[in-house]
């Protein structure tokens, strides 16, 4: 009875790790990974320079404390803090995301509408210090 038993169990998480494995392989294209100095689709990107050059911050997720990140990759800037160094955004997300001058989006705060890019104005212009996704799309 107790074989039995054992393998009914062992064959229905044999059922359950082939049926992930499915849903694994039919999975759509890579999410976006964030902070890996690459701006991808669903991502928001600060970067070093104006007109969206040289290093770029890559956020998927809220950030209210720039002062301990870094840029990632081999840009100009690369290794060189967040905080305070940013003079241009993309905003590639479905969502619209708030920058604050200061953290926990604190300072001046400015909202960057979804598929927006520009240069920094002179009020957030290498003063950018936080940055967090709004919930409305």
């Amino acid at each position: 009875m107790m074989d039995n038993a054992m393998r009914k169990l062992a064959s229905g998480c044999v059922a359950a790790v082939s049926m992930g494995a499915v849903l694994l392989g039919t999975a759509g294209p890579a999410a976006a990974w964030g902070r890996d100095g690459a701006l991808e689709n669903q991502e928001f990107g600060l970067f070093y320079w104006q007109n969206q050059s040289g290093c770029v911050f890559d956020l998927v997720t809220n950030d209210v404390n720039f002062s301990d990140d870094k840029y990632q990759g081999s840009c100009s800037a690369g290794g060189q803090w967040i905080n305070d160094t940013t003079e241009s955004y993309w905003n590639r997300d479905i969502y619209a995301w708030k920058v604050g001058t200061d953290r926990d989006l604190g300072g001046n705060v400015g909202e960057i509408p979804s598929s927006y890019r520009g240069n920094a104005s002179t009020s957030f212009k290498n003063k950018i210090s936080s940055a967090k996704y709004t919930l409305h799309p």
